[in-house]
């Protein structure tokens, strides 16, 4: 039965991770914070300390202070144990491990966030806790991106740049929304449902942002350690017309399977407007006051790459191969990718076949998604 404020276990040892459990914390929910044992390292601090320390800039509206979990652990069934809802707040290629270690004790009672949400990873999450012993699936929801944008500034403390409103959630199957997304606004209230995972699949603003930029900058990255400001100095004139090329492959990839993607740059108005990003003029990443002083990553070796090339751009690309849609751009960002980092990201990305849904007619696919069965 669910709890009323519901329970949350927090999964993950890295910025959004401490974001979700000291804000969650602060709020006064009851948070669980848990992370694999051979990465138990990241939650020594907070222990010794007793929580962590939110540091949300004032235009989030979030509380400052010392989130104090009730429990810190690397013990899957203790953090599991009377929770309603579980945040897995870790990178893509991290998901299986946390599947692997809940699937003995998740209950279909219970919720299952991927947060974020990548091409697939609900399926995936799915035939991971079937392969490892759950006996019936949760519902699983995928959200769009991170709710905050944050960095860690400390052991145990973690700077809140932004917060989202308007975040977009996808249940699987859809066919549970209604029931579903009712409770995770009891804990978030400013998010939104979207139509199926299929939405949120093809719905990633890291995919269309972060390559782009990164490669763009790949000199001055590669010159500085990234000392720079990653938007406000790496996002000029030229490099957001290739963001907004990718943009604009990714919604007609979204318009051929017959769904209403939001543009890029309008998402990040929901998302920050709050916040001050006003903008109306142009999807100018530099005017957003959430993103001003985030830096670049110190070597092109990093997630905007190794994680958003194969999570972000190959499945993009393998989608708009099957409905007929050219993404020139999206494939040339993917080689560039390829060669930089001398690795062959289409080989280890996500695609329909990957996922085990290749062979499987779209009008299936819309199906499946929905019901959670063909």
């Amino acid at each position: 039965m669910m709890t009323s404020p519901p329970v949350i276990a927090v999964f993950g040892g890295g910025h959004a991770a401490f974001a979700h459990a000291a804000d969650l914390s602060l709020k006064g929910f009851t948070v669980r914070l848990f992370e694999l044992p051979e990465m138990a390292a990241s939650l020594e601090p907070v222990r010794q300390r007793g929580g962590i320390e939110a540091k949300p800039a004032p235009s989030t509206g979030l509380p400052a202070g010392v989130g104090r979990p009730q429990l810190i652990t690397t013990d899957a069934q203790a953090a599991l144990a009377g929770a309603d809802a579980i945040f897995l707040v870790v990178p893509a290629f991290a998901q299986p491990a946390f599947s692997r270690a809940i699937a003995p004790f998740v209950t279909p009672d219970q919720i299952v966030v991927l947060s974020p949400a990548n091409f697939g990873g609900a399926i995936n999450f799915a035939a991971e806790l079937r392969a490892h012993g759950c006996p019936a699936l949760p519902p699983i929801v995928e959200a769009q991106s991170m709710m905050y944008a944050c960095r860690k500034d400390g052991p145990a403390s973690v700077r809140i740049f932004g917060f989202k409103h308007g975040l977009r959630v996808a249940v699987f199957p859809a066919n549970l929304t209604e029931q579903v997304v009712p409770v995770i606004q009891q804990i978030f209230p400013q998010i939104e449902p979207a139509p199926n995972i299929l939405w949120t699949w093809l719905s990633s603003s890291n995919a269309v942002a972060h390559p782009p930029v990164a490669i763009l900058n790949a000199g001055r990255i590669e010159n500085t350690g990234g000392d720079f400001l990653f938007y406000v100095e790496g996002v000029t004139p030229a490099v957001r017309r290739v963001m907004a090329a990718v943009d604009a492959e990714r919604l007609a990839i979204g318009a051929a399977l017959g769904l209403q993607l939001i543009p890029d740059a309008d998402t990040v108005k929901i998302w920050y407007g709050h916040q001050g990003f006003v903008d109306e003029a142009c999807p100018d990443e530099t005017r957003n006051p959430v993103y001003a002083a985030i830096k670049a990553e110190p070597t092109l070796d990093s997630r905007y790459l190794t994680e958003d090339v194969p999570y972000g751009l190959v499945p993009l690309e393998d989608m708009g191969r099957r409905v007929g849609v050219a993404t020139p751009v999206i494939s040339a960002l993917i080689e560039l990718s390829n060669t930089m980092l001398g690795r062959d990201f289409r080989a280890g990305g996500q695609t329909l076949d990957s996922i085990g849904l290749g062979d499987l007619p779209l009008s299936a696919l819309k199906q499946l998604v929905t019901a959670g069965a063909v």
